[in-house]
């Protein structure tokens, strides 16, 4: 089930890959095509975070299943919860280095400001990667 606000804001996330006090320099590992496209789709949804888009979040960036369990869940329009929970002129999104494509399916591992950790579900849908489903993975 999802948990919307945690769901949604798992997305929010910050990473430390590529930070580090090494004085070595490590070459950034090459990302795939369709990983820099799951990449596009977390840009796209900070880009709209930004703008207070919450209708292109549930109609352009989040499948239909997943703002219909938003509605569900929140009793509300998912704009409406996306807006609450998720725009903000300061959103700042990234995606850990670990992301797996297998076929029309993809997954990311998020890490947030606060130190959370989720997983992120892709789907490829028209030729864009669509976030599919948030799940907050838990701590040992």
């Amino acid at each position: 089930m999802l948990t919307v606000r945690l769901g949604i804001a798992a997305v929010v996330v910050a990473t430390a890959a590529g930070c580090g006090g090494s004085d070595q320099s490590k070459p950034a590992p090459s990302v795939s095509g369709e990983q820099r496209g799951v990449l596009a789709t977390v840009d796209a949804l900070q880009a709209a975070s930004r703008h207070d888009d919450a209708r292109r979040i549930c109609t352009q960036l989040f499948t239909k299943s997943l703002a219909a369990s938003i509605r569900k869940s929140s009793k509300r329009s998912c704009e409406a919860e996306v807006h609450e929970t998720l725009t903000s002129p300061d959103a700042q999104l990234s995606v850990a280095r670990r992301i797996t494509v297998k076929g029309s399916r993809a997954t990311a591992t998020v890490h947030e400001e606060t130190g959370k950790v989720s997983t992120v579900t892709f789907v490829r849908d028209g030729g864009r990667w669509r976030i599919e489903r948030v799940t907050p993975v838990k701590s040992p």
